[in-house]
């Protein structure tokens, strides 16, 4: 990128508490006009610095090079609350918890804490026998299904039905299945045009192998019959549609109808435990990968927070001294309260100094469970970050669980709430499909095209905050690595206060048009996280 691509102002610093030093930065731009970056620093933006590399990054190149080049911290084990982590990947396995206090594979709980071989770590998507869930219905299909709301039949609604949580979740599932609906017409579409194509035009492609030169070959005048055959293929070439990108799309879609939509799945049929029983824990297994083609959520999750660092393989994560403990309790569909809850004490219980929660839904039916676990968590000096979602609401409308506050009263300070970032120094600066509140999103990180790790020593670009949360769970173990004496509710406020403050007028996310507002409104800090700040703050901290 051009250094000179735009102007930066200091205009003031954030002070810290009275006598500190002053680390966050409040920036304002001046005649803006930022250059796309090259491939090489696009895949590493997250780790620049807004001043060297005139890139909204978090800082950690810098930090690296002047605060920690010559420090030593001690070990951070970061659990990864998720679908499974690979965990033979090449740039995590020399990162991966091990307990330790586990014989493996002997078919004894030698530490006594209730989970037989749990070597790293637990799959409470599962039974005692091995066997495993991948997928999960939505919570407000459960909801309406267990009130006798979805039958066969499709959705039966009471005329006097006023019941606020029941009236929501049918407005969520009258818009989810609308969607599906228009999504399977549009897959009959294109598969009836493909296969029009491969009819039509056989004696110009006997091999379906197309292309535009020969397309354009094909005189239309003298075929009219190929005339809507030749257009339809240009139009597939021009945007790269093919048969494999639309069978893989149905495949997506087909999960959703099969089982996110389907209120007949039976998402607890292996596990088949009771949901409203806390101490009914006799089921899931220490399985933390299995079917790699379904489990790559928590793979990418985890290169971001702990991928080795300096090893000149893939990529380098935020955190160096780090080791990710796999608890597998998200499946593809709405998670259960109770698997959540009991992930979060797995992890607090096992040693876990901060845990990382890139998962969430609109509707908590056990909610209780998982806000006893916060408080479990709390009390054992534990850190959560969750991350926002991704569906371009301000969450302070809408509750995104596990959330932090009952009755509007926060009750913890140990949850970190994490926005997505873009990589756009603009009035797109938060991403498009971030959710967003300025009571209850607590901070902004990097969370649009981020290059991480995959499943099979593979990498993949992403987006979603289910990355920006890692990145600040990244800072936190860096945090906590170095500076072991601050209690979780210290690293939380360090990360919020010692952010950088954009002075920028941004669109409120999922809004190409309307009103523009201060970026500081879409949060409770109104900042971006900054790990050389933070380092600098903690330094500052620990001496008071």
């Amino acid at each position: 990128m051009n250094r000179k691509s735009f102007m930066l102002l200091l205009i003031s610093v954030s002070c810290f508490g009275q006598g500190m030093n002053n680390f966050s930065k409040e920036i304002i731009l001046l005649n803006l006009c930022q250059k796309q970056p090259n491939d090489t620093l696009l895949k590493s933006w997250q780790h620049k610095d807004i001043f060297l590399d005139t890139i909204q990054g978090i800082s950690s190149e810098k930090a690296y090079e002047e605060i920690l080049s010559k420090k030593t911290g001690v070990p951070v084990i970061v659990a990864v609350i998720d679908g499974g982590i690979d965990i033979d990947h090449e740039d995590l396995k020399d990162q991966i918890w091990v307990n330790e206090k586990e014989t493996p594979d002997n078919n004894i709980d030698d530490d006594q804490n209730g989970y037989i071989d749990d070597i790293h770590g637990w799959n409470f998507l599962g039974n005692t026998k091995g066997k495993s869930s991948y997928y999960a219905r939505r919570e407000f299909i459960r909801i309406l299904y267990n009130k006798g709301y979805l039958n066969k039949k499709g959705l039966v609604i009471s005329k006097q039905e006023k019941d606020s949580l029941i009236l929501e979740a049918i407005n969520f599932y009258k818009k989810e299945k609308s969607l599906l609906d228009e999504d399977l017409e549009y897959i009959a579409e294109q598969n009836a045009s493909l296969k029009n194509i491969r009819v039509k035009l056989k004696d110009y492609f006997p091999d379906q192998k197309y292309n535009l030169e020969k397309l354009k070959s094909i005189d239309t005048l003298k075929s009219p019959d190929l005339s809507d055959a030749v257009k339809k293929l240009h139009e597939y070439l021009t945007y790269g549609l093919t048969q494999e990108s639309v069978d893989n799309y149905e495949k997506y879609v087909h999960i959703i109808k099969d089982y996110k939509l389907n209120y007949a799945y039976d998402d607890r049929k292996i596990s088949k435990d009771n949901l409203h029983d806390l101490d009914d824990t006799n089921y899931g297994n220490n399985i933390v990968i299995e079917d790699k083609s379904i489990d790559t959520h928590g793979t990418a999750v985890a290169g971001m927070i702990g991928a080795t660092r300096n090893n000149n393989i893939g990529i380098d994560g935020i955190a160096d001294n780090v080791k990710l403990m796999t608890v597998r309790a998200i499946p593809e569909g709405d998670e259960y309260d109770k698997d959540v809850a009991l992930a979060i004490r797995y992890a607090v219980d096992n040693g876990a100094k901060v845990i990382n929660m890139s998962f969430g839904k609109f509707f908590s039916p056990n909610q209780e469970m998982v806000i006893d676990a916060i408080r479990y968590a709390a009390k054992n000096d534990v850190l959560l970050v969750h991350s926002a979602g991704n569906d371009s609401k301000n969450i302070d409308k809408y509750d995104y669980y596990p959330v932090d506050y009952s009755n509007n009263q926060e009750f913890s300070q140990n949850f970190i709430n994490v926005g997505a970032l873009n990589w756009l120094l603009d009035h797109r600066l938060p991403a498009y499909f971030s959710n967003y509140g300025k009571r209850n999103v607590d901070v902004f990180a990097p969370g649009a095209n981020l290059y991480t790790t995959a499943v099979n020593n593979s990498y993949v670009t992403e987006d979603g905050t289910s990355l920006a949360a890692p990145i600040v769970s990244g800072i936190a173990a860096v945090i906590r690595s170095h500076y072991p004496e601050l209690t979780a509710t210290q690293v939380k406020n360090i990360i919020l206060d010692s952010g950088n403050t954009y002075h920028i007028n941004v669109r409120y996310p999922g809004n190409a048009e309307g009103p523009r507002i201060p970026f500081s409104e879409l949060s409770k800090s109104g900042k971006v996280v900054n790990l050389y700040n933070a380092l600098l703050m903690a330094e500052q901290v620990s001496k008071n």
